[in-house]
Protein backbone atom coordinates (compact mmCIF):
# COMPACT_ATOMS: atom_id res chain seq x y z
CA UNK A 1 0.00 0.00 0.00
CA UNK A 2 2.47 2.18 -0.85
CA UNK A 3 0.42 4.56 -2.59
CA UNK A 4 -1.88 4.81 0.58
CA UNK A 5 -1.65 7.75 3.06
CA UNK A 6 0.42 6.82 6.24
CA UNK A 7 -2.46 8.28 8.18
CA UNK A 8 -5.00 6.37 7.20
CA UNK A 9 -2.82 2.90 7.09
CA UNK A 10 -1.41 4.42 11.35
CA UNK A 11 -5.54 4.85 11.88
CA UNK A 12 -6.62 2.26 11.27
CA UNK A 13 -3.57 0.04 12.58
CA UNK A 14 -4.04 1.38 16.28
CA UNK A 15 -7.09 0.07 16.54
CA UNK A 16 -7.21 -3.41 14.87
CA UNK A 17 -4.82 -6.31 13.93
CA UNK A 18 -4.52 -5.72 10.21
CA UNK A 19 -3.98 -9.40 8.27
CA UNK A 20 -3.94 -7.97 4.91
CA UNK A 21 -4.41 -4.15 3.09
CA UNK A 22 -5.42 -3.09 -0.56
CA UNK A 23 -5.45 -0.23 -2.47
CA UNK A 24 -8.90 0.56 -4.56
CA UNK A 25 -9.31 3.06 -7.04
CA UNK A 26 -10.30 6.62 -6.20
CA UNK A 27 -8.13 6.74 -3.03
CA UNK A 28 -10.40 4.68 -1.16
CA UNK A 29 -8.72 1.28 1.01
CA UNK A 30 -9.32 -2.22 1.80
CA UNK A 31 -8.42 -3.92 5.09
CA UNK A 32 -8.70 -7.62 6.64
CA UNK A 33 -8.74 -7.19 10.10
CA UNK A 34 -9.44 -9.74 13.25
CA UNK A 35 -12.40 -9.55 14.57
CA UNK A 36 -12.51 -9.63 18.46
CA UNK A 37 -14.93 -8.79 21.34
CA UNK A 38 -13.66 -5.38 20.93
CA UNK A 39 -14.50 -4.41 17.39
CA UNK A 40 -17.80 -3.35 17.91
CA UNK A 41 -16.67 -0.33 19.73
CA UNK A 42 -13.69 -0.13 17.84
CA UNK A 43 -15.02 0.32 14.64
CA UNK A 44 -17.18 2.66 16.24
CA UNK A 45 -13.94 5.21 16.83
CA UNK A 46 -12.99 4.50 13.90
CA UNK A 47 -15.95 5.67 11.86
CA UNK A 48 -15.01 9.74 14.03
CA UNK A 49 -11.43 9.45 13.26
CA UNK A 50 -12.13 8.39 9.86
CA UNK A 51 -15.19 11.02 9.20
CA UNK A 52 -12.11 13.87 10.32
CA UNK A 53 -10.29 12.64 7.35
CA UNK A 54 -13.61 12.62 4.64
CA UNK A 55 -13.73 8.70 4.92
CA UNK A 56 -16.88 6.93 5.88
CA UNK A 57 -15.72 3.18 6.90
CA UNK A 58 -17.81 -0.42 6.75
CA UNK A 59 -17.58 -3.90 8.09
CA UNK A 60 -18.49 -6.87 6.22
CA UNK A 61 -18.26 -10.46 5.56
CA UNK A 62 -17.92 -12.39 8.45
CA UNK A 63 -16.08 -12.73 12.31
CA UNK A 64 -13.57 -15.15 10.41
CA UNK A 65 -13.00 -13.49 7.46
CA UNK A 66 -13.80 -9.76 8.44
CA UNK A 67 -13.08 -6.71 5.97
CA UNK A 68 -12.66 -3.07 7.04
CA UNK A 69 -12.73 -0.69 3.87
CA UNK A 70 -12.96 3.00 4.21
CA UNK A 71 -14.78 4.67 1.31
CA UNK A 72 -15.29 8.85 0.43
CA UNK A 73 -17.91 10.16 2.52
CA UNK A 74 -20.78 10.52 0.68
CA UNK A 75 -22.97 13.62 -0.13
CA UNK A 76 -25.88 14.16 2.32
CA UNK A 77 -29.00 12.97 0.70
CA UNK A 78 -31.16 14.41 -1.65
CA UNK A 79 -34.82 15.55 -0.80
CA UNK A 80 -36.88 13.47 1.13
CA UNK A 81 -39.17 11.28 -0.58
CA UNK A 82 -42.89 12.94 -0.68
CA UNK A 83 -44.33 8.97 0.04
CA UNK A 84 -44.50 9.96 4.34
CA UNK A 85 -45.88 13.80 3.24
CA UNK A 86 -49.05 11.96 1.65
CA UNK A 87 -49.54 8.91 3.90
CA UNK A 88 -49.09 12.01 6.67
CA UNK A 89 -51.82 14.08 5.33
CA UNK A 90 -54.06 11.19 4.97
CA UNK A 91 -53.76 10.10 9.04
CA UNK A 92 -54.52 13.59 9.54
CA UNK A 93 -57.17 13.25 7.95
CA UNK A 94 -58.49 10.29 9.25
CA UNK A 95 -57.99 11.67 12.83
CA UNK A 96 -60.10 14.27 11.78
CA UNK A 97 -62.60 11.46 11.27
CA UNK A 98 -62.24 9.42 14.10
CA UNK A 99 -62.25 12.92 16.19
CA UNK A 100 -66.28 13.44 14.94
CA UNK A 101 -66.30 10.10 16.46
CA UNK A 102 -65.47 11.46 19.67
CA UNK A 103 -67.72 14.62 19.42
CA UNK A 104 -70.72 12.61 18.29
CA UNK A 105 -70.13 10.26 21.87
CA UNK A 106 -69.71 13.30 23.89
CA UNK A 107 -73.05 14.96 22.50
CA UNK A 108 -74.31 11.98 23.79
CA UNK A 109 -73.19 10.74 27.11
CA UNK A 110 -72.70 14.94 28.36
CA UNK A 111 -75.36 16.73 26.43
CA UNK A 112 -73.86 20.10 28.42
CA UNK A 113 -70.58 19.33 27.47
CA UNK A 114 -68.47 21.67 25.54
CA UNK A 115 -68.28 18.78 22.80
CA UNK A 116 -66.56 20.75 20.23
CA UNK A 117 -63.08 20.66 22.87
CA UNK A 118 -63.56 17.05 23.16
CA UNK A 119 -63.30 17.03 19.40
CA UNK A 120 -59.74 19.46 19.19
CA UNK A 121 -58.17 17.95 22.27
CA UNK A 122 -58.97 14.43 21.19
CA UNK A 123 -56.98 15.58 17.89
CA UNK A 124 -54.50 17.33 19.38
CA UNK A 125 -53.73 14.49 21.73
CA UNK A 126 -53.57 11.62 19.45
CA UNK A 127 -51.64 13.92 17.04
CA UNK A 128 -49.01 14.48 19.80
CA UNK A 129 -48.77 10.88 20.29
CA UNK A 130 -48.24 10.26 16.49
CA UNK A 131 -45.52 13.05 16.83
CA UNK A 132 -44.32 11.30 19.54
CA UNK A 133 -43.48 8.28 17.62
CA UNK A 134 -41.22 10.10 15.05
CA UNK A 135 -39.47 12.53 17.29
CA UNK A 136 -38.48 10.02 19.69
CA UNK A 137 -36.67 8.12 16.76
CA UNK A 138 -35.24 10.87 15.44
CA UNK A 139 -33.80 12.52 18.27
CA UNK A 140 -32.62 8.95 19.11
CA UNK A 141 -31.28 8.29 16.01
CA UNK A 142 -28.70 11.51 16.32
CA UNK A 143 -27.58 10.34 19.34
CA UNK A 144 -27.11 7.18 18.48
CA UNK A 145 -25.62 7.22 15.02
CA UNK A 146 -28.17 5.66 13.30
CA UNK A 147 -28.30 7.74 10.58
CA UNK A 148 -31.57 8.63 9.49
CA UNK A 149 -34.04 6.37 10.65
CA UNK A 150 -37.27 7.28 10.56
CA UNK A 151 -41.17 6.04 10.05
CA UNK A 152 -43.78 6.07 7.82
CA UNK A 153 -47.27 6.44 9.37
CA UNK A 154 -49.74 4.11 7.91
CA UNK A 155 -53.48 6.12 7.04
CA UNK A 156 -56.13 4.10 8.62
CA UNK A 157 -59.65 3.86 8.01
CA UNK A 158 -61.80 5.43 10.84
CA UNK A 159 -64.91 4.56 8.91
CA UNK A 160 -64.58 0.98 9.35
CA UNK A 161 -62.84 -1.56 12.49
CA UNK A 162 -60.94 -1.29 14.10
CA UNK A 163 -61.61 3.07 13.90
CA UNK A 164 -57.95 3.86 14.34
CA UNK A 165 -56.88 7.37 12.53
CA UNK A 166 -53.30 4.97 11.58
CA UNK A 167 -52.93 1.31 11.23
CA UNK A 168 -48.69 1.72 12.41
CA UNK A 169 -45.70 2.57 11.21
CA UNK A 170 -43.15 1.73 8.87
CA UNK A 171 -39.35 2.47 9.02
CA UNK A 172 -37.43 3.68 6.35
CA UNK A 173 -33.65 4.71 6.17
CA UNK A 174 -31.87 6.92 4.34
CA UNK A 175 -28.79 6.53 5.97
CA UNK A 176 -26.98 3.47 7.42
CA UNK A 177 -26.96 3.44 10.72
CA UNK A 178 -23.20 2.54 12.72
CA UNK A 179 -24.37 -1.10 13.91
CA UNK A 180 -27.36 -3.04 14.86
CA UNK A 181 -27.28 -1.52 18.39
CA UNK A 182 -28.01 2.06 17.05
CA UNK A 183 -30.59 0.88 14.95
CA UNK A 184 -32.11 -1.18 17.68
CA UNK A 185 -31.97 1.75 19.97
CA UNK A 186 -33.49 4.21 17.70
CA UNK A 187 -36.15 2.15 16.50
CA UNK A 188 -37.65 0.95 19.96
CA UNK A 189 -37.47 4.93 20.90
CA UNK A 190 -40.65 5.60 18.50
CA UNK A 191 -42.79 3.05 20.79
CA UNK A 192 -41.44 3.57 23.75
CA UNK A 193 -42.06 7.52 23.41
CA UNK A 194 -45.63 6.65 22.43
CA UNK A 195 -46.52 4.04 25.50
CA UNK A 196 -45.01 7.20 28.14
CA UNK A 197 -46.95 10.04 26.69
CA UNK A 198 -50.21 7.78 26.37
CA UNK A 199 -49.46 6.59 29.81
CA UNK A 200 -49.35 10.48 30.96
CA UNK A 201 -52.42 11.61 28.88
CA UNK A 202 -54.48 8.54 30.05
CA UNK A 203 -53.59 9.13 33.99
CA UNK A 204 -54.56 13.10 33.57
CA UNK A 205 -57.59 12.07 31.29
CA UNK A 206 -58.89 10.05 34.53
CA UNK A 207 -58.49 12.10 36.77
CA UNK A 208 -59.98 15.30 35.18
CA UNK A 209 -62.52 13.66 33.82
CA UNK A 210 -66.27 14.36 33.77
CA UNK A 211 -69.35 12.05 34.60
CA UNK A 212 -71.74 11.05 31.83
CA UNK A 213 -75.19 12.55 32.45
CA UNK A 214 -77.05 10.53 30.69
CA UNK A 215 -76.67 6.45 31.65
CA UNK A 216 -75.11 4.66 28.75
CA UNK A 217 -77.63 1.98 28.31
CA UNK A 218 -80.26 5.01 26.96
CA UNK A 219 -77.75 6.01 24.49
CA UNK A 220 -77.29 5.23 21.32
CA UNK A 221 -73.75 3.73 21.70
CA UNK A 222 -75.16 0.72 23.80
CA UNK A 223 -76.07 -0.93 20.43
CA UNK A 224 -73.21 -0.18 18.39
CA UNK A 225 -69.88 -1.41 18.53
CA UNK A 226 -68.33 1.66 19.42
CA UNK A 227 -67.01 0.31 22.76
CA UNK A 228 -64.82 -1.99 24.59
CA UNK A 229 -63.23 -2.77 27.85
CA UNK A 230 -59.64 -1.14 28.73
CA UNK A 231 -56.42 -2.80 28.40
CA UNK A 232 -54.02 -3.97 31.20
CA UNK A 233 -52.14 -1.15 31.56
CA UNK A 234 -55.23 1.34 31.45
CA UNK A 235 -56.96 -1.00 34.62
CA UNK A 236 -53.90 -0.57 36.66
CA UNK A 237 -53.51 2.99 36.16
CA UNK A 238 -57.05 3.41 36.64
CA UNK A 239 -56.56 1.04 40.50
CA UNK A 240 -53.54 3.11 41.22
CA UNK A 241 -55.74 6.65 40.64
CA UNK A 242 -58.56 5.40 42.26
CA UNK A 243 -58.05 7.36 45.32
CA UNK A 244 -58.09 10.28 42.66
CA UNK A 245 -60.90 9.73 40.40
CA UNK A 246 -64.66 10.47 41.40
CA UNK A 247 -66.73 7.35 41.77
CA UNK A 248 -69.77 7.21 39.24
CA UNK A 249 -73.11 5.71 39.90
CA UNK A 250 -74.22 2.34 38.03
CA UNK A 251 -74.77 2.70 34.55
CA UNK A 252 -73.09 5.99 34.36
CA UNK A 253 -69.34 6.45 32.61
CA UNK A 254 -66.86 9.25 32.90
CA UNK A 255 -65.97 11.38 29.95
CA UNK A 256 -62.03 11.97 29.00
CA UNK A 257 -61.15 12.76 25.35
CA UNK A 258 -57.60 12.54 26.68
CA UNK A 259 -58.07 9.60 28.39
CA UNK A 260 -59.74 8.37 25.05
CA UNK A 261 -57.18 9.64 22.95
CA UNK A 262 -54.70 8.04 25.07
CA UNK A 263 -56.74 4.67 24.60
CA UNK A 264 -56.04 4.77 20.83
CA UNK A 265 -52.07 5.73 21.48
CA UNK A 266 -51.90 2.40 23.35
CA UNK A 267 -53.15 0.64 20.36
CA UNK A 268 -50.92 2.09 18.25
CA UNK A 269 -48.33 0.92 20.34
CA UNK A 270 -49.25 -2.79 20.24
CA UNK A 271 -49.49 -2.16 16.62
CA UNK A 272 -46.10 -0.79 16.59
CA UNK A 273 -44.23 -3.70 18.27
CA UNK A 274 -45.98 -6.67 15.97
CA UNK A 275 -42.65 -8.29 14.78
CA UNK A 276 -44.05 -7.69 10.77
CA UNK A 277 -41.42 -6.41 8.53
CA UNK A 278 -40.76 -2.51 8.25
CA UNK A 279 -43.38 -2.57 11.73
CA UNK A 280 -41.28 -0.84 14.66
CA UNK A 281 -41.40 -4.60 16.21
CA UNK A 282 -40.40 -6.44 12.69
CA UNK A 283 -37.22 -4.19 12.12
CA UNK A 284 -36.22 -5.34 16.64
CA UNK A 285 -37.03 -9.03 16.02
CA UNK A 286 -34.89 -9.18 12.71
CA UNK A 287 -31.95 -7.43 14.76
CA UNK A 288 -32.27 -9.62 17.78
CA UNK A 289 -33.23 -13.28 15.90
CA UNK A 290 -31.97 -12.81 11.91
CA UNK A 291 -34.17 -12.31 9.08
CA UNK A 292 -36.02 -16.53 9.08
CA UNK A 293 -36.96 -15.98 12.87
CA UNK A 294 -38.62 -12.73 12.15
CA UNK A 295 -40.05 -13.89 9.26
CA UNK A 296 -41.58 -16.69 10.83
CA UNK A 297 -42.81 -14.63 13.74
CA UNK A 298 -44.37 -12.26 11.45
CA UNK A 299 -46.77 -15.01 9.99
CA UNK A 300 -47.60 -16.24 13.14
CA UNK A 301 -48.74 -12.04 13.77
CA UNK A 302 -50.76 -12.36 10.68
CA UNK A 303 -52.34 -15.70 12.11
CA UNK A 304 -53.02 -14.30 15.66
CA UNK A 305 -54.48 -10.38 14.33
CA UNK A 306 -56.74 -12.83 12.29
CA UNK A 307 -57.56 -15.34 15.70
CA UNK A 308 -57.96 -12.23 18.16
CA UNK A 309 -61.02 -9.89 16.64
CA UNK A 310 -62.11 -11.41 13.44
CA UNK A 311 -62.64 -9.53 10.82
CA UNK A 312 -61.63 -6.01 12.75
CA UNK A 313 -58.05 -6.77 12.53
CA UNK A 314 -58.32 -7.50 8.94
CA UNK A 315 -57.24 -4.64 7.52
CA UNK A 316 -53.83 -4.80 10.02
CA UNK A 317 -53.80 -7.98 9.10
CA UNK A 318 -53.46 -7.34 5.30
CA UNK A 319 -51.18 -5.03 5.12
CA UNK A 320 -49.03 -7.20 7.66
CA UNK A 321 -48.95 -10.19 5.27
CA UNK A 322 -47.94 -8.18 2.45
CA UNK A 323 -45.13 -6.46 3.98
CA UNK A 324 -43.72 -10.00 6.61
CA UNK A 325 -42.98 -11.38 2.57
CA UNK A 326 -40.79 -8.47 1.66
CA UNK A 327 -37.86 -8.76 4.54
CA UNK A 328 -36.39 -5.58 6.22
CA UNK A 329 -32.76 -4.99 5.37
CA UNK A 330 -31.17 -2.67 7.28
CA UNK A 331 -28.63 -0.73 6.09
CA UNK A 332 -25.40 -0.60 8.66
CA UNK A 333 -21.87 0.82 8.60
CA UNK A 334 -20.81 -2.29 10.48
CA UNK A 335 -22.81 -5.34 9.29
CA UNK A 336 -20.50 -8.23 11.05
CA UNK A 337 -21.60 -7.33 14.62
CA UNK A 338 -24.49 -8.81 16.71
CA UNK A 339 -27.41 -7.38 18.90
CA UNK A 340 -26.47 -6.79 22.44
CA UNK A 341 -27.93 -9.68 24.89
CA UNK A 342 -29.65 -7.11 26.91
CA UNK A 343 -31.25 -5.12 23.99
CA UNK A 344 -32.38 -9.27 23.27
CA UNK A 345 -33.65 -9.94 26.18
CA UNK A 346 -35.12 -6.35 25.68
CA UNK A 347 -37.53 -7.53 23.02
CA UNK A 348 -39.30 -10.35 24.75
CA UNK A 349 -40.11 -7.46 27.89
CA UNK A 350 -41.56 -5.51 24.49
CA UNK A 351 -43.56 -8.17 23.07
CA UNK A 352 -44.88 -8.50 26.98
CA UNK A 353 -46.02 -4.69 26.92
CA UNK A 354 -47.51 -5.21 23.48
CA UNK A 355 -49.98 -7.76 25.08
CA UNK A 356 -50.55 -5.78 27.80
CA UNK A 357 -51.45 -2.87 25.42
CA UNK A 358 -54.26 -5.04 23.78
CA UNK A 359 -57.63 -4.04 25.24
CA UNK A 360 -59.30 -6.87 27.45
CA UNK A 361 -61.24 -8.96 25.94
CA UNK A 362 -59.28 -8.79 23.05
CA UNK A 363 -61.53 -7.05 20.91
CA UNK A 364 -60.83 -3.76 19.17
CA UNK A 365 -63.43 -3.47 16.85
CA UNK A 366 -65.84 -1.69 20.07
CA UNK A 367 -63.31 0.96 21.01
CA UNK A 368 -64.17 3.77 23.94
CA UNK A 369 -64.57 7.09 22.55
CA UNK A 370 -66.15 8.02 25.67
Amino acid sequence: MSGQPQGVEQMVSDLFVVKQSFSLPDGEYEFQVEYDEGTKSKFARLKEKAAGLGYKPGLTGGREECVLTLKKAEQAPGKAPRLPVFFLLFTLAALVVSSIEEFEVNRQLLPSFASYLGFFAFWVCVAAILAAHELGQRLMAKSRDAGHASSYVIPGIPIIPPYLPSLGFATSQREPALNRDSLFDAVVAGPLAMLFLSILLYAIGDVTASQSTVPFASTQLANTTVTVPPNAIQMGLGFLLSPLTRAVPAGYVLVSPMADAAAIGFILVFLSLLPVAFYDGGVLASAAWGQRSARIAGYLSVLALLAIDTPNYWAVAIIALILVGRPFQPKLLDEVSGLSNARRLLVIALIVVAILCIPVPQNIATFPLG
